[in-house]
Formats: structure tokens, sequence, C-alpha cells
């Protein structure tokens, strides 16, 4: 017998509506310029903690970051988060110096910069317990890699070059890092947490960058097998899908995901384009994912993340529409690219919820909740007394759906092969756990175990890395394993759409 799906389960593998609190940890200029003094030499943390020390010294900069990490969203922006804007999680930004100054030694930020970042760790753990309060989730995004895992700003420094990769001590550094962050989430200190990133936006054709993912993957399996990891593809899909696969396939680790931007506005071809090409283009995005997903038993698991997206289009895109069309045409695009995303991928988060130019325009989640670009899954915004009826409605459909689904299974193959050996048993045996799965999810908010949870039903969102789980708690081996997979996807399918049909 499997048990239920736990609170825990929920948080990790629902699908996450979220959003980005970008430069609060890893600053970046155009986003918060106040943290910049003039002096400042560059566009990084670097720069700005290290002007700040030569401009007011070392104690007035500590207690200045503070302030900052310590503002990052007040009560009633973090309120507005799960009750307004419906928010399930949000992906938090950090850097190697983030973690303390034991992390800093041998880099740029070493020494008495170093010191600055004393509480820093504490601030991030103050704000999950924040967030965590009112049913939001945590993604923890190791965006700043010791030497930069990428070549820009946002990497901690505005050194231009990417050195993390082919460097046995910054990767030896980066790893530490990855396996204190899972640490402290399995000793309960970082509390909500649904998975680590460990790199953000890795250069193309980084060296070493699968062999070091492979390592670290097998270091944090030690500490904590059960954290999902999402990892960044290095701007090649098809190629982190595979490696994907692979590890999950073998299981020597944690569950492993991974980890895409998606935008519309820096390319060549997003700016020859028009606001109505690009909407139309949204429908054809992320074919590869679902084409490469669907067959964890044959193919292996794999599951993507929209883990950066906005409603931004660029300049010359706008040049070739009216202004007074815009606003509609952002409401498309928004829209176009949440359902996409919901089809997709495990969960989409906006880019980003705060910056010192507030409301943040197109970039902004508060201005485009506010404007009708973001919607929240309708199944988010129900009432528990709504909830409790559509559950009512369905639990009555239940057994004559089960009863079509195995039918059809079983007539199907044998008309395919009638002379063939199968275990449909399996079959029924996975459509239960998945229909069941499916509605304890849905039910865990009225339930009382979510804190927090006001209102609203969740669905399994990483449902690649979902059946992974179940299929290994399993423990079933047999030639007809892919019969139980079969089952259970269609569980999950025939019980989300029968809920979604109860009005």
């Amino acid at each position: 017998m499997h048990p239920p799906p736990t609170p825990l389960d929920t948080l990790r593998y629902r699908f996450h509506n979220g959003t980005n609190l970008g430069s609060i940890f890893v600053l970046e200029k155009w986003l918060f310029p106040s943290m910049f003094e003039n002096t400042a030499r560059g566009d990084s943390e670097l720069d700005a903690v290290t002007a700040s020390i030569e401009k007011i010294g070392v104690e007035d900069t500590r207690r200045r970051w503070e302030r900052h990490w310590s503002s990052a969203l007040s009560d009633e922006e973090i309120e507005w988060l799960a009750y307004t804007a419906v928010i399930t999680s949000v992906r938090l930004p950090v850097g190697y110096f983030t973690l303390g100054p034991r992390f800093t030694k041998g880099t740029p930020f070493e020494g008495d910069i170093a010191s600055i970042y004393v509480n820093a760790w504490e601030a991030v753990i103050r704000l999950c317990e924040s967030l965590c309060a009112v049913g939001i989730g945590v993604l923890l995004d190791f965006h700043a890699l010791p030497g930069g895992a990428n070549d820009q700003d946002h990497g901690g420094t505005s050194s231009g070059k990417a050195e993390l990769w082919g460097k046995r001590g910054y990767l030896e550094l980066a790893k530490r890092g990855v396996i204190f962050m899972a640490g402290e989430v399995k000793r309960g200190r970082v509390r909500g947490c649904l998975g680590i990133q460990m790199c953000n936006e890795a250069c193309w054709g980084a060296e070493g960058m699968w062999e070091w993912y492979e390592d670290v993957v097998r270091a944090v399996g030690e500490v904590d097998a059960s954290l999902p990891l999402y990892v960044s593809d290095g701007w090649d899909l098809g190629k982190g899908m595979e490696w994907c696969k692979r590890v999950n396939r073998r299981g020597t680790g944690c569950p492993v995901g991974v980890a895409v931007p998606k935008y519309f506005c820096f390319t060549d071809t997003d700016k020859k384009e028009s606001p109505n090409q690009i909407i139309q283009r949204v429908g054809g995005e992320m074919g590869d994912v679902l084409m490469g997903s669907g067959d964890v038993v044959e193919k292996g698991a794999v599951q993507v993340m929209v883990v950066e997206w906005s409603c931004v289009m660029s300049a010359e895109t706008w040049g070739k529409v009216r202004e007074e069309d815009r606003s509609g045409l952002v409401r498309r695009f928004g829209r176009a690219q949440s359902e996409q995303w919901r089809k997709r991928a495990g969960g989409a988060y906006f880019w980003t919820a705060k910056m010192d130019w507030m409301d943040g325009g197109e970039w902004g989640l508060f201005e485009m909740v506010k404007k009708g670009a973001l919607v929240a899954p309708a199944n988010l915004m129900l009432d528990f007394h709504q909830l409790k009826e559509k559950m009512e409605r369905v639990r009555l459909l239940k057994d004559g759906k089960k009863k079509v689904a195995v039918d059809n299974h079983v007539r199907y193959w044998d008309s395919v092969a009638p002379k063939g050996h199968f275990e449909h048993w399996r079959f029924e045996q996975g459509w239960d756990l998945g229909y069941a799965d499916a509605s304890v999810f849905y039910e865990m908010r009225a339930s009382g175990a979510v804190e927090g949870a006001k209102w609203g039903a969740d669905t399994i969102g990483v449902l690649e890395l979902w059946i992974l789980k179940r299929l290994r708690e399993s423990g079933q081996r047999s030639a007809f394993v892919w019969e139980w997979e079969h089952g259970f996807r269609q569980g999950v399918s025939v019980f989300e759409h029968a809920v979604e049909d109860s009005s």
C-alpha cells in the first residue's frame, strides 16, 4: 500500500504558480539602482557592495544591506501574493556569498566584504518562514556561483567571464554551497522549500557542467534523496532532457528536473516580429517537452520548469502596432504564456515581484496581475464550499469512470495482440493510485494541512517526477510496469477532467 501524499509532497509536486524575487540577495542595478553608489564600477552585487564600503564603511554597509534583505516583502505584500495573485511559490535567487563568510574564501567576496553577509542566510530563513506561513513554498535558486556560471552581472561580479567551469576550486565551493542548502532544508531550518536550482543560466558549452551536476546530485542525495534538484540546460534543452532522463533512471541521488527561462524580447527574431506574431508563436513553444516526456518507464523521467518569463516585448516589436493597442496585447501575451507553461511545465515563475521602479511595468508581477495579464489557474480560486461540492459529485462518478478506463484498456490490447500476455491488473492498480493521489492534492488545502490556505485546490504539476517517485515506492518489477504507468496517468487525467467538468 502506498501512503497518501503528504503536505510536503503537495508543496513540492503541485503546479507552481510562481514569481521570482530577484535582486534581493543578488543585486542587479537595473532593478535596484538605489543600492548602487554613483562610484560603483559596474552593475553587479560586488560593484554595489564595494562602492558602499568605500563611501560609508563596513558597519554601515552591513546595516544597509540587512535593511534591504529584511524589507524584501512587507507583510501586506506577502498576503497579496498569497491571496490576490494566488502565488504558490517564490523562486529566490541567492549567491554563494549569501551563505556566509566561510563560502567566500578564495573569491572576490572574501575579507571585509564577507562580513557584510554574516546575517544574510538568516535573512533567507526568515523570509522563507514568512512565505511558508501563508502557504507559499520557495525554490532556492543558486543564482550566483563562484567564478560565474555565465558572463552576466547577475552572477555576482561584472568580470564578464564564466570562470566556474573547469576550475576545481570554484566547482568544489559551489558543490559545498548546494550541500549546505540541502542540509538546512533537511534540518528544517528552511521551511517550505520545494527544491534547489543548483545553477542559473549556465553558459553554452560549459566545460564539465554535466559531470559537476552528477557529482552534486549524488552528494545531495546522501543528505536528502527526496529533495528535488533543478539544473540549467546550458541553452540546450534537448541535451538537458536526455541528461535528466539518464540520471533519474539511474536513481542514485535526488530527482532532477531542467530549469529554463523563456523570453521573447532579446533575439533578432523576436525584434523582427509583431506582437501578434509573437503571441501566435507561444502556442508552439516547448513542443520538444511534449515529445520527450510522458513515459517514465520506457523513456525516463524528465521534468521542465519555466523559472523566468515576463510580458516584455522589444521596442522594435511594439513599434509595429498602435500604442493604444498595447494594453490589450499585453493581456493576451501574458495569458497565452500562462496557459502554455501550465501545459508544458511543472511550474512557471514570473520575473519579478519587486524593484525600485514599482509598478515594474511588463517586468513586474504586481502590475501584470492588476492589469489582468496574469490570472491564477481556476482551481486555485475555488472556495472550500465549491471544492466540497465538486468532490462530492466526482466521488459519485469514480467507479463508473474506472470501469470505462479499465474496459477500454483491456479491449484495446486484446485487439492489438489477441494472443498476447499482459498484466492488466497493473493498469487498474495504477489507475486507482493516480486518481487517489490527484484527489489528495486537490483537497490538501481544504483539509487544513496547507498552512495559511484560505481557499483553492492544487493539481499535480511536477507529474513526471511524481510518477517516478510513486513508481519507485511501488517496488514493481515486471516487463508490464508500463501498464501501471498508463493506468496512473489516466487516473490523474480522469480526476482532473472530472473536477473541471463538475460545475
